[in-house]
């Protein structure tokens, strides 16, 4: 069956992310527009060709604390799709933390919240942002 959706015109966010490859197991980086419910992957910001879309609407973001530890590469989160899981990484936390958002900003709104409820109870960690936190907990 086809169905018709309507593609937001607002930029969520754009820059770039790197994302691991399945058979060379590098990170490759690559261009990225979010305009939800999608997800426009380029080569570099001068491709005017799109070379992958995601649909946010069926795909499952994920963000793990303890995935990142396990694996030793920070600023990392998941999109899974029917078809595949794709890791992505940012370059830093608030970066990780912004382009969750444009993903799916209930998850990060709640990253948010559990980071901030734990600042007010031991603000003793600074992470390289200048921001109090201890650990993410999700």
């Amino acid at each position: 069956s086809i169905s018709f959706i309507i593609c937001s015109p607002i930029v969520s966010k754009k820059g770039y992310l790197h994302f691991l490859e399945p058979h060379t197991s590098g990170w490759v980086k690559r261009y990225v527009v979010v305009r939800r419910p999608y997800v426009y992957l380029y080569r570099s910001e001068r491709d005017s060709v799109e070379r992958a879309v995601i649909n946010l609407s069926s795909a499952k973001v994920e963000y793990s604390e303890d995935k990142q530890t396990l694996l030793r590469t920070p600023n990392t989160f998941a999109v899974c799709t029917e078809h595949r899981g794709i890791l992505l990484q940012a370059t830093n936390d608030k970066e990780m933390h912004d382009w969750l958002y444009a993903f799916n900003p209930l998850l990060a709104g709640t990253i948010r919240w559990v980071e901030v409820k734990l600042s007010r109870k031991n603000p003793t960690k600074k992470n390289n942002t200048g921001c109090w936190f201890n650990t993410f907990l999700i």
